[in-house]
């Protein structure tokens, strides 16, 4: 009794403890198995992994890819039915799925047609999301569902915005993870653009000229997006989800502290992470690189400044402005 009571009295004063919940991702592996499932848009986001996580042996990327489909249509494309035999027919740890870029359109449910956007549609459709995400769950594999980037068409665009709420909603409700790419994509007034930040911070074009692709640096951008979440998962896994930390504190990650975090804020509320080799010497001027970004930045700049300003005399003629006297960049001497 008086050796319970010790016990007791020691746990009242000892410092709070927290056993962390289970991890999203099972189990870690030697090797993540990723299946990317979806459309064109699908297509682009697996090859901006394999650039992403080039040089990480752990991670394997493969899909299941089949353009023009989604889940308005399950008689033209069953992805129910391609995502069950596929993870019947091979391991898969992780599984990413981006679709909803083609259910803009009416379902027809044997004689019936249910107009896109009405209840009775929206229903359907979260009912087969609800179906979809069952089969990832079911065999315990880590779901990640990308969400839809802004388009060109208005119109398409608001269709769109609401497939993905949708999409969201059924995400959410099945305790899965789904990453808002929306806002990444789009200009300050949350529409359309073709140009944005690439994941080394050069202003580029990202989109295709359909209005709807994406182009490479789109592509990897949108890759890094949904690398960042699911990296996070397995730094977790990784580390075991039965550690306990005193204070309620999180034990530091070793391969994070590792890293550069510099740059633009992620969906996830992180850092874009930059290689260490990739920035740049110190004094080094880099003003644009790879891919003609240069030329593409300067003519772009030539069309948006006033001919008669500083920039435009600057940008067109290459006439550098004169330093104001006083100012830190005035080396005229004697000193004005």
């Amino acid at each position: 009794m008086l050796l319970f009571a010790s016990l007791l009295i020691a746990l009242a004063f000892a410092p709070s403890i927290r056993v962390q919940a289970a991890s999203y991702i099972a189990q870690p592996q030697e090797r993540y198995r990723i299946m990317v499932f979806g459309d064109r848009m699908a297509t682009g986001l697996l090859a901006g992994l394999w650039r992403v996580l080039k040089g990480d042996d752990r991670f394997e990327a493969k899909g299941r890819l089949r353009e023009g489909t989604g889940l308005a249509r399950p008689g033209f494309y069953d992805w129910r039915q391609v995502v069950a035999n596929t993870l019947d027919s091979r391991p898969v740890d992780i599984g990413i799925v981006m679709l909803g870029a083609n259910d803009a359109r009416d379902i027809r449910m044997g004689d019936v047609t249910l107009p896109f956007g009405s209840p009775e549609w929206d229903k359907a459709y979260a009912e087969r999301w609800n179906r979809l995400i069952s089969e990832f769950l079911k065999r315990r594999v880590a779901l990640y569902i990308v969400g839809l980037p802004p388009v060109r068409d208005k119109a398409l665009n608001e269709k769109l915005k609401h497939i993905a709420a949708i999409i969201r909603a059924q995400a959410e409700a099945n305790g899965v993870r789904y990453i808002d790419i929306y806002r990444e994509f789009a200009n300050d007034e949350g529409e359309f653009t073709e140009n944005g930040f690439d994941v080394n911070g050069l202003f580029r074009r990202l989109r295709a000229r359909n209005g709807v692709q994406f182009i490479k640096p789109g592509n990897t951008k949108l890759a890094s997006l949904v690398a960042s979440v699911m990296l996070k998962d397995v730094d977790v896994v990784e580390k075991g989800s039965g550690e306990v930390a005193q204070d309620g504190a999180k034990p530091p990650s070793t391969a994070a502290a590792q890293r550069v975090l510099v740059g633009m804020e992620t969906p996830t509320g992180g850092a874009w992470i930059v290689p260490e080799e990739l920035l740049p010497e110190e004094n080094a001027p880099i003003v644009a690189e790879g891919e003609g970004q240069g030329s593409y930045t300067l003519s772009r700049l030539r069309r948006l400044v006033a001919k008669e300003s500083v920039a435009g005399r600057l940008f067109r003629d290459g006439i550098w402005p004169g330093a104001q006297p006083g100012r830190s960049d005035d080396f005229s001497f004697p000193p004005r």
